[in-house]
């Protein structure tokens, strides 16, 4: 019979038999996706009444019953727990039911909540009868303790006769259009909202469906949602296991279920990339393409480095790339689009900032915005905080500590890269080895501590006076070696010998000693042929030229 129902439209004006004299007697409420069903188990003067609903519903139920059964037939009226969708008619089905052997079956918790409503009728507790009724002909129910989904009393009805369980709250479904029977797995993602937000944790309801598993019901009839015959049973329980509940701890000022849902599908995947990637770049990646899934207008997302005089930014995230720089000049904003910031904390000092650019951001969005960023900022924040410590260990990894220059060890990185990307490209790629001349009588004349300082504000000079894709390296002692992309050998000339005649005037170490100095340097243009190591010694060779012809002067 269920099968054939499955087949064709439902008059859901009317009562409909699911199982042999088992009814669905609810109504279906226009426009909510919170459906509550009612059922009934026809058994002479020994009927049940399952769940009787609320004062909305009553009314259409009542009739429903009534093309059934007469009311005096209603022995029992099952109440799964005591919430108002449940058990608020009772007091006017009370005044209904002309017969004073009515039972209303519940448990002991649920009873202690219940007595309030002063009802006549007596309670029938179901851990005070061994959790079973044996009902007239022999029919038997068995009550199966189900604590904690989603009350701390709540328990379901096994009907063994026909396999039927009624399982209250669980395997209940939000869905936005009504479906009194599951057509097929697709149910699990109505029940899936259902569940995240109001069983309290994936331990509890694995503890419960366990106990419902060893029914191994044919027919679940849950109160909210849609019906599930036996086919469907088994693949859904499966895909209950792995749900993550209790989805009511995200936000304690938001009720809105499909936003909180979306809110923790990100969260748990936002999370699994913090335990599970190594790579920050990865991590903003994910980040950016979770976010862009649900809201199509986010355009770009920054993060800045907020513990210096001026906001740095580290990475600029969009559809295409992950970029890194640290120095980067911002573009100028569209009017129209809008910006979200949040701080960037860790230990209660602030670390930086994330921003996400919208061509258009609505309440709805901007609301899941507030709660799924305030969730991931701690986290987020901690590896922000770890990728800036290891750029900083890196940093200090390569780089010279007196000038505050690039060493050695990042030359051999940065310098067979760039030749690499210059031979692919077909672009010109120079170097200049520069050397400070007689820097041995600077030393001998106003010692070490005036040398270091010679070091420093010439370092200074050489990174001001180049472009910020150019790289500076202390070679060694007083030589620099400078990396200039997309330069010939004539630009690199021109630069460098701007830069000697630049030194030649300026006075060192003024507050000090007032030193001038000269400089040799000699200029090499990358031929596609060379390895790095005859690369340098060419160049160095150009030096050696420059220095043996007098010195101060470029040689290229």
């Amino acid at each position: 019979m269920y099968k054939n129902l499955l087949n064709v439209e439902v008059d859901t004006t009317k009562a409909i038999e699911i199982a042999p004299d088992i009814f669905w007697v609810g109504y279906v409420i226009p426009n909510d996706s919170f459906q509550c069903h009612v059922y009934l188990i026809k058994n002479g003067d020994e009927s049940v009444l399952i769940d009787p609903g609320s004062m909305i519903t009553f009314p259409v139920t009542l009739q429903k019953i009534s093309s059934v059964i007469s009311l005096d037939q209603i022995k029992y009226v099952i109440l799964h727990h005591q919430d108002p969708d449940i058990v608020g008619c009772v007091s006017t089905l009370e005044q209904l039911i002309p017969r004073d052997d009515v039972k209303f079956i519940t448990h002991w918790r649920a009873q202690t909540l219940l007595k309030h409503y002063q009802w006549k009728t007596p309670f029938w507790l179901v851990d005070e009868h061994d959790w079973k009724l044996t009902l007239k002909g022999g029919r038997e129910l068995n009550f199966v303790f189900t604590p904690y989904a989603h009350f701390a009393g709540a328990f379901c009805t096994y009907d063994a006769k026909t396999g039927t369980m009624f399982s209250s709250d669980i395997f209940g479904g939000l869905t936005e259009k009504f479906s009194l029977f599951a057509k097929d797995e697709n149910y699990f993602e109505s029940l899936k909202l259902f569940h995240i937000h109001y069983m309290p944790s994936k331990m509890i309801l694995n503890h419960t469906l366990n106990h419902i598993e060893r029914y191994n019901p044919t027919l679940i009839a849950p109160q909210h949602g849609s019906i599930i015959h036996q086919e469907l049973i088994k693949p859904i329980i499966k895909k209950m296991r792995d749900l993550d509940c209790g989805l009511y701890m995200l936000d304690d000022k938001e009720s809105d279920i499909l936003l909180l849902n979306k809110t923790e599908d990100l969260l748990n995947k936002f999370f699994e990339d913090i335990l599970s990637l190594s790579s920050f770049e990865l991590i903003l990646r994910n980040l950016f393409d979770y976010i862009k899934h649900d809201m199509k207008s986010l355009n770009k997302m920054f993060v800045f480095k907020a513990d210096t005089e001026d906001k740095e930014l580290i990475f600029k995230v969009d559809e295409k790339s992950v970029f890194q720089e640290h120095t980067y000049t911002l573009e100028p904003k569209k009017e129209e689009w809008i910006s979200y910031t949040k701080l960037l904390k860790h230990n209660n000092a602030t670390i930086g900032e994330i921003e996400f650019i919208f061509q258009e951001l609505s309440k709805k969005e901007k609301k899941f915005l507030d709660i799924f960023i305030e969730k991931i900022l701690i986290p987020f924040s901690i590896s922000f905080k770890k990728e800036i410590s290891y750029e900083n260990l890196r940093e200090k990894s390569l780089t010279d500590p007196l000038t505050s220059l690039y060493n050695r060890e990042y030359l051999n990185e940065v310098l067979n890269d760039e030749m690499t990307n210059a031979k692919r490209k077909k672009t010109p790629l120079s170097i200049a080895l520069i050397d400070i001349d007689y820097f041995k009588k600077i030393n001998d004349t106003y010692g070490h501590i005036t040398g270091d300082c010679v070091l420093k504000e010439l370092a200074k000079i050489l990174k001001k006076e180049t472009r910020k894709s150019d790289i500076v390296v202390r070679y060694g002692g007083e030589e620099f070696l400078m990396i200039m992309p997309l330069t010939d050998k004539t630009g690199a000339f021109s630069k460098i010998d701007r830069i000697r005649k630049f030194i030649q005037e300026y006075t060192f170490c003024e507050k000090k000693e007032k030193i001038n100095l000269t400089i040799s340097a000699g200029v090499l243009q990358y031929n596609n042929i060379d390895d790095m190591q005859t690369f340098i010694q060419n160049v160095d060779k150009n030096l050696y030229i420059a220095k043996s012809e007098g010195r101060n002067q470029t040689t290229a």
